[in-house]
């Protein structure tokens, strides 16, 4: 019998936020995915090994480029993929960890596309994403009544047109605080919060104390 393909959403960073779902995916997988960046420590499997030992589990590491480059993504991509369902083949289940929920932005959306595309199954553990994470460490609600809640990619290409519709603005993974974004951000209150749920978070509410270079894992909530 063929294993299981389980994307499992760990949260933004505090281990207190993994949901018991979570827990009892990783509990019965043995096999457990990684997804990391150019050989980088994961902060993922950081976050779940808090929760869940890892002792006796075969922690495999798929390194992912961050690049726009769609020869090798789709090669990267592929590559974990292929391994994987060989994995379940042999009938192991396999549970990918994800930084906050699955369904957002996460690189399991592709792997198991392709892992579906092969016959296998795959189910999803949802997880508290950074941003509503975020919104509740400020003690504000992100919409309320009848707003829209807009979800930004800081590299989106029509990030101004974004901007000017109605309603609250999530704006996740910002490299580097460009200009257009520090234009935006001195026109508007928000607040920030980076490595929500980690030692170093840290909140913002002037885009003058955010370093330009800051943490990958900032997330702007914009009123």
């Amino acid at each position: 019998m063929s294993g299981i393909l389980f994307g499992v959403s760990v949260g933004p960073g505090d281990p207190e936020l993994i949901t018991l779902g979570a827990v009892k995916a990783i509990e019965e997988c043995r096999v457990i995915a990684v997804p990391r960046t150019k050989g980088e420590s994961s902060l993922a499997l950081s976050i779940a090994e808090k929760v869940v030992s890892m002792s006796e589990k075969d922690i495999v590491f798929y390194d992912f480029p961050m690049s726009r480059d769609r020869n090798e993504w789709e090669m990267s991509h592929g590559k974990a993929a292929e391994d994987i369902c060989s994995r379940l083949l042999s009938g192991e289940s396999v549970a990918m960890l994800c930084l906050g929920d699955i369904s957002v932005y996460s690189t399991f959306s592709y792997i198991s596309e392709r892992v579906k595309q092969s016959g296998y199954v795959c189910r999803w553990i949802p997880g508290v994403t950074s941003f509503c994470a975020a919104a509740s460490v400020c003690g504000s609600p992100l919409v309320s009544g009848n707003e829209p809640l807009i979800v930004i990619p800081a590299s989106a290409d029509n990030f101004d047109e974004l901007m000017e519709q109605s309603g609250t603005k999530v704006i996740m993974k910002p490299r580097v605080i460009s200009e257009r974004l520090r234009s935006v951000l001195e026109s508007r209150p928000f607040f920030a919060v980076s490595d929500c749920g980690m030692p170093d978070e840290k909140i913002y509410t002037d885009i003058n104390d955010v370093p330009e270079r800051g943490s990958y894992f900032t997330v702007f909530i914009v009123k």
